[in-house]
């Protein structure tokens, strides 16, 4: 029997344990795993909200929001455990507008060939030449799912990985010198119709962002979710690996120990942990693991990694710090005045922001990234007219009196609700392979969340964790998957 402790309840976390176990299965092994868990519920960045708190409305994304085609874990999670999609279709009517913090670059009219002839008069060629680079992306992405691919892993750095793909090439440029430099693409599309993507997607610069997290962003539109919460997905996971699971769990030390297996000169693991249930100075043990699955990010987990070989080489890896911003209004749409329109004049009910006007010196930086109606709730009594729910991105608070200025007054304002949490790693360019966090820490240690880096998407965690399922598996009993979990 082989213990594993997993460190995270996230999408790497559930997913890593579930596919330990389907190979402990299909190998003829047996595995004991125990996932430990910081908060009070399983999921990560993927959770939900229900408006005015009240599970008797149906409840929205708060986090990962959705998966594409490409994503073939979580179509096949979806089919295995019998969930329902639907298209993400959180649309409360209207159009799109794309503003720069002083002024609408695109502003939508809703008539289809009129905003056609605006996004040829505008960009000309440069969305079709966007699709074209972001299909050749995607192309080379699908080969990790191949059987090819799962022969030459499983891999114990993320350069190799990257390599092996055929994405590293992307990291080395940022979006704007891959899309304007290398490619040729209209200047004005890329820093409106890409610039937009990357800061709706991850709150990032198109200018600073490498170019395969750019090259994902633009790979977001046609997704999908799961009918009651994309959580049910790693939920499941987690239920199905047979795991048991520490919630409200913070571990805080992993520690070596000799190991009590005779047969055996492994080195064997003790996790620390504080349960945030009893007393705070109140330390507990479990163990001994045979292996440590971290997945999570590894400095914002404040885990003593002073006895692994290789926890110093993890870099520090900053992360985009979001504010979500959720209003029940009755405004039928955002206030033309905070736009410098008039209120007469229609106004889009999804707004993503570009920061066209700031990088050419001129205007101001958007307050938000992006804002979407996504709900009619229908009429509540004593309130006039329709409830709408929206959903703004901001790098920063959005107070109340700036609310009232989006929605046109501080009586618009029904209910509001605010969250914030580090959403995505800082994605960079990366120059050199020791920016990338090593896979594995030390014997039997293993690091999911360096994958971020590379692109930071629910899929993307689950295709990490297969990975190191695999070299688990490999480790304890000689036996690697022939081909991707998607495949089988």
């Amino acid at each position: 029997m082989v213990r594993v402790a997993v460190v995270g309840a996230g999408a790497a976390g559930t997913s890593a344990s579930f596919f330990l176990s389907h190979l402990a299965n299909i190998s003829t092994n047996r595995v004991s795993i125990d996932i430990f868990e910081s908060s009070n519920y399983v999921g990560g960045r993927s959770t939900v909200i229900h408006p005015f708190d009240s599970e008797l409305f149906e409840p929205i994304e708060a986090g990962a929001s959705i998966f594409v085609d490409a994503n073939r874990n979580m179509h096949k999670a979806v089919k295995a455990f019998k969930l329902r999609l639907k298209s993400f279709d959180e649309n409360d009517g209207g159009n799109l507008g794309i503003w720069d913090g002083t002024e609408y670059a695109l502003r939508e009219s809703g008539q289809r060939w009129l905003d056609a002839a605006k996004m040829f008069w505008r960009y000309g060629r440069a969305p079709y030449q966007l699709d074209s680079v972001k299909d050749e992306m995607i192309g080379r992405y699908k080969s990790v799912y191949d059987h090819e691919f799962a022969t030459r892993g499983p891999f114990a750095n993320l350069s190799a990985w990257a390599e092996v793909s055929g994405l590293a090439e992307q990291l080395l440029l940022t979006g704007t010198q891959k899309l304007i430099d290398e490619q040729g693409i209209n200047v004005q599309a890329v820093n409106e119709l890409a610039a937009a993507a990357c800061r709706v997607n991850y709150g990032q610069d198109v200018s600073d962002i490498h170019a395969l997290a750019t090259l994902v962003s633009l790979a977001g539109s046609n997704g999908v979710s799961v009918a009651g919460g994309n959580r049910q997905i790693f939920e499941r996971f987690a239920s199905e690996s047979k795991a048991t699971i520490h919630l409200e769990h913070r571990v805080t030390k992993i520690s070596k120990i000799e190991s009590t297996d005779s047969e055996s000169s492994r080195t064997q693991y003790t996790i620390s942990y504080r349960d945030s249930r009893q007393a705070a100075d109140d330390l507990s043990h479990s163990g001994p693991f045979d292996a440590v699955i971290i997945a999570a990010p590894f400095h914002q987990t404040g885990i003593d990694g002073s006895e692994l070989k290789s926890s110093s080489a993890i870099p520090i890896q900053p992360y985009v710090h979001l504010h979500v911003t959720f209003v029940v209004t009755n405004a039928t749409s955002p206030s033309g005045q905070f736009f410098g329109l008039s209120d007469q004049e229609s106004m889009p009910k999804t707004i993503y922001s570009t920061m066209m006007r700031n990088v050419l010196g001129k205007g101001q930086r958007p307050i938000f990234n992006s804002l979407s109606y996504l709900r009619n709730l229908g009429p509540k009594v004593g309130i006039i007219g329709d409830l709408h729910v929206v959903k703004l991105f901001s790098e920063a608070p959005l107070p109340t009196e700036t609310l009232a200025q989006i929605f046109n007054s501080s009586s618009n304002l029904i209910w509001v609700k605010r969250i914030e949490w580090d959403a995505y790693p800082v994605m960079n360019p990366v120059s050199e392979p020791s920016q990338l966090a090593p896979i594995q820490l030390d014997d039997g240690i293993y690091y999911a969340n360096g994958f971020e880096r590379l692109m930071s998407t629910m899929e993307t965690e689950t295709v990490a964790a297969w990975n190191i399922a695999n070299l688990v598996s490999d480790r304890f009993w000689d036996f690697r998957a022939s081909k991707s979990w998607a495949d089988e």
